[in-house]
């Protein structure tokens, strides 16, 4: 089981089944040591967030239960300039991190015809927007892209790639997937850094469970080294913030 998940859905994400309070209670009887809320932007169809309810989210605190607790979210990237559907004073006021991917329920998205080229370029630059700190999922499935471009990009960039548990579990670890997990692994490795594992749990059963991780995890080529996950300081280096 994971110690620390940062790829947590509460039902303010319109499509998830647990509240926050659930999480952090779980959170305590499975002993770890950090979570993250990443609700998803509200450009999601479904949505329930605002800049009201994440303008408020620093009234959690920052430790429960002996828990450290995150506050993030899991943008949208919305069009083809890169543009993600948080404001800029959100993210600098009140989020401790930035997840982002293009999600087909995006409703900004999902009617563009947009071409693999374009999809790609959309992608790094919300990499070099300044703004996201994890590429959440960052191989889609219904969006072609150029895996090998946007995985560079995010390693030059210092955005964190991440190894996300429900895209395993949902897909069965199928040729295209196990294909792409491999190169992320690789190119990380080409550029010496550290991948993040997220549940991109949608309830508090799914959340810190690595086990279809840990059947595959030599076939990719992933170690425990690699696994920011593992050290807690150096995650919260890189995402800026203060313990």
């Amino acid at each position: 089981m994971l110690k620390i998940d940062l790829h947590l859905h509460t039902i303010y994400s319109g499509h998830a089944q647990c509240t926050i309070v659930e999480y952090i209670n779980r959170a305590k009887e499975l002993k770890m040591k950090m979570i993250g809320f990443s609700d998803h932007g509200q450009n999601m169809r479904g949505c329930l967030v605002n800049d009201m309810y994440l303008g408020t989210l620093d009234r959690i605190p920052e430790v429960v239960n002996g828990i450290r607790i995150l506050r993030g979210i899991e943008a949208n990237i919305i069009d083809k300039n890169g543009s993600l559907d948080v404001e800029d004073r959100i993210i600098s006021e009140k989020l401790d991190y930035v997840m982002a991917a293009i999600h087909s329920e995006s409703y900004e998205y999902k009617d563009k015809n947009y071409s693999k080229k374009e999809n790609t370029a959309a992608v790094i630059k919300a990499i070099k927007s300044g703004k996201v700190d994890i590429l959440s999922h960052p191989f889609y499935e219904f969006f072609p892209v150029d895996t090998g471009r946007i995985f560079e990009e995010a390693c030059r960039q210092e955005i964190l790639l991440e190894v996300n548990l429900g895209v395993i579990k949902r897909r069965k670890t199928d040729l295209k997937t196990m294909a792409n997990l491999k190169q992320m692994v690789q190119t990380a490795k080409k550029f010496n850094k550290k991948l993040i594992v997220g549940s991109d749990a949608h309830n508090i059963w799914d959340m810190a469970d690595d086990s279809g991780l840990k059947k595959i995890k030599n076939e990719i080529g992933l170690t425990d080294k690699m696994i920011i996950n593992n050290y807690p300081k150096e995650l919260m280096q890189q995402l800026r913030i203060k313990d």
